[in-house]
């Protein structure tokens, strides 16, 4: 049995693919919020603690950033589960926040070598990238509007003092991440009413 789709039938099967996958990041958009909170958090807290010169401030990070991480990946299993059909926007999408990841987790390995300055100056330019191509995949300005605030940020850290990094990457966490998740969430909900 032969499908031979129209060509206007071939571009609603895409366009519907692309806002399955747009709905489904906006499920997701918790993610975005959810990390952009809690590196927002830790940042704050680290900064609060090193002008209240309390010495475990830097604490924050190794404790929160795991839980994320745990949190996270018991989420993406869960949410795995429900899904019946992958499309190539999931696909590029998955690829995209997987090799995210690593290189996330590669400089903050090796943060002891190049140093803090450095660590958030890739740090930020790394969260620019990954959501600018989510934003350009899933033709959501927002997300690319903040990646831009996020390089932007990653500029900026360059002319800072160590303790005043801990403010920009709030900045650019809450400028790529947050923001751009609670609108992503708003029009997933506006469609779905």
């Amino acid at each position: 049995m032969e499908n031979n789709l129209t060509p206007e039938q071939s571009l609603a099967l895409i366009d519907n693919m692309i806002n399955k996958a747009k709905n489904k990041l906006a499920d997701d958009g918790f993610l975005l919020i959810f990390w952009g909170w809690l590196v927002a958090a830790s940042a704050l807290i680290h900064f609060v603690c090193i002008k209240l010169q309390i010495e475990w401030g830097q604490y924050v990070w190794v404790t929160l950033m795991p839980f994320g991480g745990i949190f996270s990946a018991v989420y993406g299993i869960r949410q795995s589960k429900r899904v019946k059909v992958k499309t190539y926007v999931d696909s590029y999408l998955s690829a995209l926040w997987i090799a995210f990841g690593i290189a996330l987790f590669l400089t903050i390995i090796f943060i002891g070598l190049h140093g803090v300055k450095s660590t958030y100056f890739f740090l930020m330019l790394l969260y620019g990238i990954a959501t600018f191509v989510s934003g350009g995949i899933l033709d959501f300005k927002p997300l690319k509007i903040g990646s831009l605030f996020s390089f932007a940020c990653a500029v900026v850290s360059v002319f800072c003092n160590e303790t005043d990094l801990l403010l920009v990457i709030a900045v650019a966490i809450i400028s790529s991440y947050v923001i751009p998740g609670h609108l992503l969430r708003l029009k997933f909900k506006s469609e779905n009413v």
